[in-house]
C-alpha cells in the first residue's frame, strides 16, 4: 500500500471512529455535554465551548481513577479471576469473634486493633457491653449525643489511611436507620434511650447503676448482596485496623452540683469474611474473587459557625461517586439546630448560581419537604436530627454526584433569624461514596 493510500486509510478509521462517538451523544442536549466535560474537570470556558460544537468528552477515563492509592484491593497481577457468579457459589461466610478490648472510659486513650489478614472482609461490628453508674447531689443529664457517640470518633484505616471510614458513632447509627428503615432495636439498650428504638432520649439521669448494651457496625461494604466496596485482607502489603477515640463526658452529659457519671465496659469485635476459593483456568490455577474494582468510604467532617441566615458547608472533593449525604446541626454541644423548626431553607447548590436542590417553605419550617422525604423512605426521621440527600434511593445512575468535578459545591442550611446560636455550634456532615479502587 503507497504512503498517500495508507495516510487515507488512517484518515478514514478515525472519522468513523470520530463518528461513532458523536452518535453515542447525538441525543444529548448541549447542557449536558457540558456538565459531562464538567465532571471530567474541564474548565468552565472549554466546557462550554467543546459543548457548543458538539464534541463529546473524550473516552476512558475512570471514576475515581488514583482515590485509593494507599491500597491495592486486588491480588498480585496474574493470580487471580474476578468471576463473581463462581465465588457466590465456591465462597463460605465466617463470622469470627476477635479478642476483647478494654473500654478507656470517657475522655480516656485511643483503641485500636489490628484486622486479620484473611479472606474478602465486608464488615466489622463492635458490641459494647458496659455499665454507667451515676451518683453524688447534684444532676446528671444526658444530652443528645448520648449514648451513641460515647464512640466519638471511629475510623477504618488501610495502610495509615482513613480514607475508608472517618465518623462518629451517630453516624453509624444514622446509616444503619436509613439502610434498614429504622429497624427497631432489641438489642441495644441503657438508661436515657427510646426503648423501641434506641434513638437517644435526653434527660436528667437518676443516681443509679444502669447497663449499656449498643452496637455499631463499621460499614465496609456499601451492598452486602453484592460486595460492592469489599476488601482484600489476604494480604500481608495491606494494614487494616480500625480505631475508636471515646467522648469527653461533658460531650454526652451535662454535670451539676458535682454528681458524676462513670462509664465501664468492654468492646466485643466480630469480623465478617468470606473465603477465598481456587478455580481453574485456561492460565493454572488462580483464586477467585468478587467485584472488588470499588471501595466504600464514609467521611465526616465539621463546619463551625456562628450566625443565622445561610451557613455553607462545602464538600469534600472525594474521587467518586457521592451516594448519601447526612447533616445535623450542633448547636453548642449539649442541643441541636432542628431542621424541622429552626430552618427557613436547605438547598444544594454549585458553580456559585445552580440550586438544583432547594426545599423552602414558612419561616422555620423549610427543611419540611425533605423531612418528609425522609421519613417516607426510612419509615421515620433519622434522629437525632439528621437530614440525608439520599442519592441512590431512586436512580443511582441517574441521582449521583461526583464532587471532585463540580466547582463550589455546598450544602447551605438558612438558620432561621432569631435562633439562639451558642458558642462551638457546629454543622456536622458525613459523605458516603464509592470510588476506585482497583
Amino acid at each position: 500500500m503507497s504512503t498517500l493510500a495508507t495516510i487515507a486509510s488512517q484518515r478514514e478509521t478515525r472519522r468513523l471512529h470520530q463518528a461513532r462517538r458523536r452518535r453515542a451523544y447525538a441525543d444529548m442536549y448541549s447542557g449536558e455535554l457540558r456538565e459531562l466535560h464538567r465532571l471530567r474537570g474541564a474548565p468552565e470556558p472549554v466546557a462550554q465551548a467543546l459543548a457548543a460544537r458538539g464534541v463529546p468528552p473524550i473516552a476512558g477515563g475512570a471514576t475515581g481513577k488514583g482515590a485509593a492509592a494507599f491500597f491495592v484491593n486486588l491480588p498480585p497481577e496474574g493470580t487471580f479471576e474476578m468471576d463473581v457468579a463462581y465465588f457466590n457459589q465456591e465462597t463460605e461466610r465466617n463470622d469470627v469473634p476477635q479478642p476483647a478490648v478494654a473500654w478507656t472510659g470517657l475522655g480516656g486513650s485511643r483503641m485500636d486493633q489490628r484486622v486479620t489478614n484473611i479472606g474478602i472482609l465486608t464488615n466489622v461490628r463492635l458490641l459494647f457491653i458496659g455499665s454507667l453508674v451515676v451518683s453524688g447531689g447534684g444532676t446528671v443529664t444526658a444530652n443528645y449525643p448520648w449514648p451513641w457517640n460515647i464512640f466519638k470518633r471511629v475510623t477504618v484505616q488501610a495502610n495509615g489511611q482513613t480514607s475508608l471510614i472517618q465518623s462518629e458513632g451517630l453516624d453509624l447509627r444514622a446509616r444503619r436507620q436509613r439502610l434498614y428503615r429504622n429497624p427497631k432495636d432489641d438489642v441495644s439498650s441503657g438508661t436515657a434511650m427510646n426503648t423501641t428504638t434506641g434513638d437517644p432520649a435526653p434527660g436528667v439521669i437518676a443516681n443509679g447503676t444502669y447497663p449499656i448494651v449498643l452496637e455499631y457496625d463499621l460499614p465496609i461494604v456499601h451492598d452486602a448482596t453484592t460486595l460492592t466496596g469489599a476488601l482484600f485482607a489476604q494480604s500481608d502489603a495491606n494494614y487494616l485496623n480500625w480505631t475508636v477515640e471515646p467522648a469527653l463526658s461533658a460531650d454526652v452529659f451535662t454535670l451539676a452540683g458535682g454528681s458524676t457519671g462513670v462509664l465501664t465496659g468492654t468492646v466485643y469485635p466480630l469480623l465478617t469474611f468470606f473465603d477465598i476459593p481456587y478455580v481453574d483456568t485456561q492460565r493454572g490455577r488462580m483464586v477467585a474473587i468478587p467485584d472488588l474494582r470499588w471501595l466504600h468510604g464514609y467521611i465526616a467532617s465539621n463546619l463551625p459557625f456562628a450566625n443565622t441566615g445561610d451557613v455553607k458547608a462545602p464538600f469534600i472533593k472525594n474521587a467518586g461517586q457521592l451516594i448519601a449525604y447526612y447533616l445535623y446541626i450542633d448547636n453548642g454541644g449539649a442541643a441541636q439546630v432542628d431542621p424541622g423548626t429552626a430552618l427557613d431553607e436547605f438547598r444544594l447548590e454549585y458553580g456559585g448560581n445552580r440550586r438544583p436542590r432547594v426545599y423552602g417553605g414558612p419561616t422555620g419550617q423549610g427543611a419540611l419537604h425533605l423531612l418528609e422525604e425522609n421519613t417516607r423512605n426510612y419509615n421515620g426521621r433519622l434522629r437525632p436530627g439528621y437530614v440525608c440527600l439520599d442519592l441512590e434511593n431512586e436512580n443511582p445512575e441517574r441521582d449521583l454526584i461526583y464532587p471532585r468535578g463540580v466547582s463550589e459545591l455546598n450544602a447551605v442550611c438558612k438558620i432561621t433569624a432569631g435562633t439562639t446560636i451558642n458558642a462551638n455550634a457546629r454543622i456536622h456532615f458525613v459523605e458516603e461514596t464509592l470510588f476506585s479502587g482497583a
